[in-house]
């Protein structure tokens, strides 16, 4: 399989674009949603088992982690008002 199609890259156009992808940004710009739906299948589908590895291996710290808190109490009360 090609580099590009393994990366999530639509093929480039047959024309004068000469091996230039089809978008302009790759898979994982484009679709960060699936790109985080792919992440958490490699930790069996749970977002606890990825905060703990992020944990212990020191990616996430307690700033990010009540940066995390602060986001997800504004996303509650805007659930809320709906």
């Amino acid at each position: 399989m090609h580099r590009s199609l393994q990366l999530g890259l639509r093929p480039a156009l047959h024309s004068s674009s000469a091996g230039i992808p089809r978008s302009g940004c790759g898979f994982a710009v484009s679709r960060p949603d699936h790109l985080l739906g792919e992440l958490l299948s490699l930790f069996g589908g749970r977002a606890k088992l990825v905060m703990a590895h992020l944990v212990e291996s020191g990616k996430l710290t307690l700033d990010d982690v009540q940066d995390a808190e602060k986001t997800l109490r504004k996303h509650s009360r805007k659930e809320k008002e709906r």
